[in-house]
């Protein structure tokens, strides 16, 4: 090969840098708008005077939001079981709950964009495998009359990490409030619990059609 050949090879190699670029690193040049989906997986510990009762465990999150500039609207759903403190600590207890949330954007472009977002959260706490109600036979449904519903808030921090032009690595933790109707626990000496705080992490992607 000549140094013409060696030139024009060169300056051809060159040339698709920027095309390479765009494809697999857009979100230097554009930041997602519009519709977009999140899966998101962590851990959820508890606080406060459930937290005399709760520990831990694992959580997935769900969410949809519209992306409009700065601001993204949401709504979704979180699953986490949480396991007993001592000396229950074979027994886990479900917290499902659904949220509205709005996220702030600090930066409406780049491949890096932290935000912060306060969320609705209505929650339903139970014991899971009819515990405190007697474990239910094989096919039965939950047979706990412990199950309480309650409205608080939540805030997130976070970060968004563009990966392709679709998808961005989201990375978060937060921060809230349980507050229920009142969870009657006197058969096993922990009185009667109705608020508390959660927090914990979470770690997945957001997705973009």
């Amino acid at each position: 090969m000549n140094r013409t050949q060696s030139r024009l090879l060169q300056g051809t190699t060159l040339s698709f840098v920027p095309v390479v670029f765009i494809l697999l690193a857009p979100g230097f040049l554009t930041a997602q708008q519009g519709l977009g989906f999140a899966w998101t997986f962590g851990y959820q510990s508890v606080g406060g005077d459930y937290g005399d009762a709760l520990n831990g465990g694992i959580e997935a999150d769900f969410a949809m939001g519209y992306t409009k500039g700065r601001l993204r609207y949401g709504a979704g759903a979180n699953w986490a079981s949480i396991a007993m403190d001592e000396p229950f600590q074979d027994e886990s207890w479900s917290n499902v709950s659904f949220h509205l949330g709005l996220a702030f954007f600090p930066r409406e472009e780049g491949a890096v964009r932290p935000f912060i977002e306060g969320r609705m959260v209505g929650r339903r706490l139970r014991p899971e495998n009819g515990f405190l109600g007697g474990v239910p036979a094989e096919g039965e449904e939950n047979t706990s009359p412990v199950r309480v519903f309650g409205v608080s808030g939540t805030a997130i921090a976070g970060v968004e990490i563009g990966m392709t032009r679709r998808s961005w690595a989201r990375l978060a933790a937060y921060w809230g409030r349980i507050d229920t109707a009142d969870a009657e626990l006197g058969d096993i000496g922990m009185g009667t619990l109705n608020s508390g705080t959660i927090s914990g992490f979470r770690v997945g992607i957001f997705w973009t059609p």
